[in-house]
């Protein structure tokens, strides 16, 4: 039992993630930017203790930490959030000699084991590199992607407020508001009934012969679950400059689409390509693929609050290849259709889609034996692509005016987590930077793909990108 103030019961998501979490099959999410002050001063220890003070202190989730160990009373049996009485930044916080062109290796490092903490300290934890890059870690029970945008908005915001350096910076932190409430879960601020129709649809999944089922064995999911709980993933990142993410930008919205559905429709192109080419994976015609959606809009939750409010698109996607079999991939031959068919498909299942949040209910609290269920099974999904969408500049606080801190900027966003036990074989993630840069990132886990497969869909990933924004060009 954890030492501190009682918050709330956890939700349904949020005792999902915390059972994955726990069984060892969902590692953390990161958010990284890089922190630069105009006058080349690096961001020292005493200035971003004094900045996460303020940050700390507005947003009691980071004074958090989930007590697995303590259920609510009542019959729900949930665990409880508690506010921990002491936050000591110096057990949280971790400069480390490296930079952000090591960033890939820092990730890899970070996934390859299970990650531990002592009961003491939230469920978060900061690496901050000497080029001023500060990777925001944090349990996905404790918050979605957009959870990490809303950090780097708090934390450039206190930034902002700095009147002056400062030469020193204990580092504890033991006041807080004592009316501070954490966000509610999302059943608490949306609809999230399962309709009859979804109900009957999962039991039939689950009985019907094989070849009826949606999950085919001509659709791709990468390989199967292993029987036990692997860690380890391989990252890939990819900056783009805000020019070539704005060409990107508006050559999806000429052709009525947004970034998501290009990269998506992309993503099938370069896998229709390999999987056709090798003799044992042409067979395949679909893959299915994972969409996350933040449900945010619907719960009136605003992008600087830290929550799990987010459900998902699931679906399988035909395989598809360009006009002219094997020609380069060109905006003239680009399926625009698809990426079309896509981005509707989004915004008509968004409103719903809390409906996947209210299966949940249908475990009756026994998320541990669900779980467990999968190892062994085929994979849900063969690739994910989540986008946290452009930084929500708007909500950063303004500095007043001549102070040293409002010289701080942030840029060169990445948005990565982890998986590899139960996650989709191929994962892309998508974020916004403040100058309007596009930060990606293409993982996979230890043996949830093949590798060879895994390398060519980036470098093919990547060379489509590079593509299709020359032809936004006119290159």
């Amino acid at each position: 039992m954890l030492d501190g103030k009682p918050l709330r019961e956890a939700g349904r998501l949020e005792r999902y993630y915390e059972a994955r979490a726990r069984l060892g099959f969902l590692g953390w999410v990161v958010v990284s930017a890089r922190y630069q002050h105009h006058s080349g001063v690096a961001l020292d220890k005493p200035t971003l203790f004094m900045a996460l003070e303020r940050v700390v202190h507005g947003h009691v989730a980071l004074t958090a930490r989930l007590d697995a160990h303590t259920a609510a009373s009542g019959e729900t049996g949930a665990p409880v959030w508690v506010r921990l009485p002491v936050v000591d930044l110096n057990k949280i916080v971790e400069f480390r000699d490296e930079d952000s062109s090591q960033l890939e290796h820092i990730l890899e490092t970070f996934y390859a084991s299970p990650i531990t903490y002592s009961d003491d300290v939230p469920s978060w934890k900061l690496f901050v590199l000497r080029d001023g890059t500060v990777s925001f870690a944090y349990e996905h029970t404790f918050g979605d992607g957009q959870s990490g945008m809303a950090f780097h908005v708090a934390l450039l915001s206190a930034l902002h407020q700095i009147q002056a350096p400062s030469t020193a910076h204990p580092g504890i932190l033991t006041t807080f508001p004592d009316d501070a409430t954490l966000v509610a879960p999302i059943e608490e601020r949306m609809d999230v009934s399962v309709p009859i129709s979804t109900i009957l649809e999962q039991v039939s999944q689950a009985f019907l012969p094989s070849f009826m089922r949606k999950d085919t064995a001509q659709t791709w999911t990468g390989e199967p679950i292993p029987a036990s709980a692997v860690y380890g993933m391989t990252i890939r990142i990819l900056h783009y400059s805000p020019a070539d993410a704005g060409r990107l930008l508006q050559l999806s919205r000429a052709h009525g689409t947004t970034v998501t559905g290009t990269l998506h429709t992309l993503a099938l192109i370069v896998l229709a390509h390999l999987l056709h080419a090798r003799p044992s994976t042409k067979h395949y015609t679909s893959v299915a693929t994972n969409v996350p959606i933040s449900l945010r809009r619907f719960t009136g939750t605003p992008p600087t609050a830290f929550c799990t409010h987010v459900s998902a698109l699931r679906d399988n996607y035909p395989l598809l290849v360009p006009e002219g079999g094997d020609a380069a991939i060109s905006a003239n031959n680009f399926p625009w259709d698809r990426a079309l068919a896509l981005t509707t498909a989004l915004k008509r299942e968004a409103p719903r889609s809390g409906a996947m949040v209210g299966t949940l209910k249908l475990l009756f609290g026994k998320y541990d034996g669900y779980l467990l269920g999968q190892l062994g099974k085929k994979r849900s999904g063969g690739l994910e692509l989540s986008n946290l969408g452009p930084f929500p500049v708007d909500k950063v606080e303004k500095p007043p005016a001549g102070v040293w801190g409002g010289a701080w900027s942030a840029n060169e966003v990445v948005f990565a987590q982890a998986d590899p036990t139960l996650s989709c074989a191929l994962v892309i993630n998508a974020a916004g930077a403040p100058d309007g840069g596009l930060g990606l990132v293409v993982s996979w886990g230890k043996g949830a793909v093949d590798v060879d497969l895994a390398q060519e869909f980036f470098t093919g990933f990547k060379a489509g990108i590079q593509t299709l924004i020359s032809s936004a060009d006119g290159k």
